[in-house]
């Protein structure tokens, strides 16, 4: 088949064989509940010697399994996230155009989101220039991370992923910068793909100006680190992650190593004893007299943790192995399980290096607990090592988080003095034997201070050799010291260096109804809830406003503003935990103690009355919703059993703003059930099933009402699937509205108050849009103006159009949805035009250009805008 008639197939979606529509039937939807039942065992069920050992309020596993459930294919069983490779070629065809309905603005922030790397450019003379990455958030630069008024700026929120991992410099041409993406270190089998699986290297030959994705490093999903020798060869460790279904870097895991730049590479490292697959790296460290360093990590089949590597060539065959350590673990009677290994050589004498190492257990549950067990330091280049002691803390919660969070780093002018970071860093002046506390996150809680510095510890760098100042990478962003070689660890302290640097991964976000100013909230990854306000003053709690105020905190949940009474603000973390807060004061707590990790909700602002899911995901609370009524005034807890004879959770639910003495409930389902109830005055309910006959087994991600109460359009999250559907007659007939929309999760949705026809969605590439939704073929169209990131959930405040869009690694954005001229013209071959036609008058303008079967990626030839505004010509004739 011709190449053209390929792409109009697959892209357009012209032809009738590009959709094939299954009606599901019930047998088929009971299977997928048996099958979603028999994953929610796999769950993590914390016992009270698990919580004490992890004192973080934060659970990252928890937020992955629930993503799970989200995306998976439901056929396939796992998440294809290489189809994602697919989605972002698509969306690049719509790269040179700037037709959009919504101009984004990125909120400010004072607080930051994961971040793993952080290097000082060596090209700048006053050592102030920084580079970062955030885990989800790209790669960012700031120019002065001295000054607390430099802002940092993104790189290109364009790029094909913006899971930053590692950053490199050529030591003999500092214009050579090399990123590595793709986060593997915070799990073998849960945290992993929730995170970001990347997509190679990227390398920029002109100090970070333009950029390129090295071809040969595409299939490298995880990066764990990069290291450039005197002869500038590159070492890159490449790991292989699971996250419920096979996720394989290719060829496999390994150390591999480049002469030419990166055009090709060669691994080097030796097997797995008793294995036939090499081992996965998860740090390498070069010392200063040129031999190289590998420590380890388990790889997807549990193996080969807890090692360290070392060889002077760098060449296959030529690596020495250290496995003391790995074998007392092996002979533990509880923390028997391999694990992380993180290095640190000394500046002064290569004979120095020291190594941390993680150790755990599994539980009942299959989840696998990591602490940092293990601290040892050589003197003579690695030959041999002792064992020193780790930081005094008791229950061995001085780093609880080791596969995910674990770092150390040898002073750059004295040996003896080393730090080491986990949940809070530490640092010893007699070569590991003691250990003084440096840092307190648990401040976070009290707006910070001198002491604070983020949980989970990912990197410390040192300014240059300048022993007194260095940067630390948190799952908070960056911090930094100016004064680390005091002799008094009380005096040593720390500030905060997020200015701008908004990589902030929200789930959840709510717009005040004041128009007046533009205030939003959001609710996200390890930070709480947090509010911003475009102008200086909104005072949600007593006390100033910072760019970023932290409302309430663990993993914040959903939240709303209310529409009518704009002193009354809700938030939430972890199953259905409410605070009320009104007139800029907290209020009240309400303990639900239900429905799952991030639990879907929705408010009713006329009745003051909150609706959530409580089915758990052990079964429990089956068929039930959580209700607080008068939330404000005389609150009223209750929960309400549907009838709808489901096993799964309640995966969304809207509240009708159609609702009148009754109040009216969409409610869908993570197995695509989806429920319209009436709850009447005396809490009697009417539950009716609506679910279409062509709906897939999925995650129901978003039920929005259009302008009349039988105007509805529902998204689907799962890949696999078709995901978007809309009903104009209250749910007796649904239509398929995905045409061109390539396969990703579809996670949020919302429609123009003032017209039907005009939609947003929030996907896994940024947010996308049509102006016909209610039209056959439908299409789409991405907003190129926005990152290509996550984004978790849309937002509109009706009285003025203005959107919000929370993205999981680039903060929030947010815009007025002005529709004005239509994306495109009406494509639905109503004026009886057959697709032959269309071929047929494609193929003759593309022979006139000479590129018959040419790639319509190219800029310089034809692209799928010309040749849709051609067919709407016609069409239009």
């Amino acid at each position: 088949m011709n190449i053209i008639y390929k792409y109009l197939i697959t892209i357009l979606g012209v032809c009738a064989l590009s959709f094939i529509v299954f009606n599901v039937n019930l047998n088929d939807r009971a299977k997928y509940e048996k099958f979603l039942q028999d994953e929610y065992k796999n769950i993590p069920n914390y016992s009270k010697k698990d919580l004490k050992n992890i004192p973080k309020p934060e659970h990252p596993d928890l937020a992955s399994y629930q993503d799970y459930f989200r995306i998976v294919d439901p056929l396939l069983k796992y998440v294809p996230f290489e189809r994602l490779k697919t989605a972002l070629k698509y969306k690049l065809t719509f790269e040179n155009s700037s037709r959009y309905n919504v101009d984004w603005k990125n909120t400010g922030s004072n607080m930051g989101g994961r971040t793993r790397a952080l290097k000082f450019d060596p090209n700048d003379g006053n050592n102030l220039k920084v580079w970062a990455g955030g885990v989800t958030g790209g790669l960012w630069y700031n120019n002065n991370i001295l000054d607390d008024n430099s802002n940092w700026v993104s790189v290109d929120d364009l790029w094909d992923n913006l899971v930053v991992s590692s950053i490199a410099f050529d030591p003999n041409n500092p214009n050579i910068i090399y990123v590595g993406t793709g986060e593997a270190n915070t799990a073998v089998v849960t945290y992993r793909e929730s995170s970001g699986r990347g997509i190679g290297l990227w390398k920029s030959s002109d100090s970070g100006n333009t950029w390129e994705l090295l071809q040969s490093t595409e299939n490298f999903s995880y990066i764990t680190d990069i290291e450039i020798d005197s002869n500038s060869n590159i070492y890159i460790g490449v790991v292989s992650g699971v996250y419920y279904g096979l996720q394989e870097s290719l060829p496999s895991d390994g150390l591999y190593k480049s002469s030419n730049f990166g055009q090709s590479w060669t691994q080097v490292l030796p097997n797995i004893e008793n294995e036939n697959i090499p081992y996965a790296p998860s740090d390498i460290e070069i010392s200063s007299n040129g031999r190289i360093f590998v420590g380890t990590m388990k790889n997807i089949n549990g193996d080969g943790g807890s090692t360290i590597l070392y060889s002077d060539s760098g060449n296959s065959g030529d690596w020495n192995t250290y496995t003391d350590i790995k074998n007392i673990i092996l002979n533990q009677e509880e923390f028997n399980i391999p694990g992380r290994v993180a290095l640190s050589s000394s500046n002064l004498n290569p004979n120095v290096i020291y190594a941390v190492f993680g150790s755990g257990y599994i539980n009942a549950y299959g989840f696998n607990y990591s602490y940092g067990n293990y601290i040892i330091k050589s003197t003579n280049n690695g030959n041999t090592w002792q064992i020193k002691n780790i930081p005094n803390i008791t229950e061995n919660n001085w780093a609880t988080l080791a596969w995910h969070a674990l770092t150390i780093e040898v002073d750059p002018i004295n040996d003896n003095i080393v730090y080491v970071g986990g949940l809070d860093v530490y640092k010893s002046s007699d070569s590991a034997n003691s250990w003084d506390r440096l840092s307190d996150w648990a401040l976070m809680y009290e707006g910070g201070g001198e002491k604070y510095v983020h949980a989970d510890i990912h990197s410390i760098t040192f300014r240059d050799d300048n022993p007194n100042e260095f940067a630390v990478t948190t799952d908070g962003g960056i911090f930094y010291t100016n004064n680390a070689s005091s002799n008094n660890s009380n005096d040593i302290i720390f500030y905060e260096k997020n200015n701008n640097y908004n990589t902030l991964q929200y789930y959840t976000g709510s717009i005040h109804p004041n128009t007046e100013n533009t205030v939003v909230i959001g609710g996200l990854q390890d930070n709480g809830t947090l509010i911003y306000a475009e102008n200086d003053f909104y005072n949600v709690l007593p006390g100033p406003l910072t760019t970023n105020n932290m409302i309430s905190g663990g993993d914040g949940a959903y939240c709303f503003f209310d529409s009518d009474e704009s002193n009354i603000l809700i938030t939430s973390t972890y199953y259905n935990r409410y605070y009320l807060f009104v007139d800029n004061e907290y209020y009240n707590y309400f303990n639900g103690n239900n429905g799952i990790f991030i639990n879907p909700a929705d408010y009713d602002y006329i009745n003051n009355t909150l609706y959530a899911n409580a089915v758990k995901f052990n079964g429990s609370q089956q068929n039930r919703i959580y209700v607080i009524e008068n939330i404000n005034t005389n609150p009223n807890e209750l929960t309400l059993n549907l009838q709808t004879n489901t096993n799964v959770p309640y995966s969304t639910l809207t509240y009708s703003k159609f609702s009148d003495q009754s109040k009216i409930l969409y409610l869908g389902t993570q197995s695509g059930y989806l429920f319209k109830t009436t709850i009447n005055q005396n809490n009697s309910l009417n539950t009716i099933n609506i679910t279409g006959n062509n709906f897939p087994n999925g995650n129901i991600s978003s039920i929005t009402e259009g302008l009349t109460s039988d105007t509805l359009l529902v998204t689907f999250s799962n890949y696999g699937v078709e995901s978007i559907f809309t009903t104009s007659d209250g749910g007796s007939n649904w239509y398929s509205r995905d045409f061109n929309l390539p396969d990703m999760p579809v996670r949020s949705s919302i429609l123009h108050p003032n017209s039907s026809n005009h939609a947003l969605i929030a996907t896994e590439i940024g947010v996308w849009e049509t102006n016909n939704l209610f039209q056959n073929n439908t299409y789409w169209y991405p907003h190129n103006n926005l990152a290509n990131v996550r984004v978790d959930m849309l937002n509109i405040r009706n009285s003025d159009n203005l959107v919000l869009a929370s993205t999981h690694g680039r903060g929030q954005f947010y815009g007025y949805y002005m529709i004005g001229e239509s994306l495109i013209g009406d494509i639905n071959f109503d004026n009886d035009v057959n697709i032959i036609d269309v071929i047929t008058l494609v193929n003759i303008i593309l022979s006139n250009n000479e590129c018959y079967e040419c790639d319509l990626n190219n800029d310089d030839l034809i692209n799928i805008l010309d040749i849709i505004s051609l067919v709407n010509i016609i069409l239009n004739k």
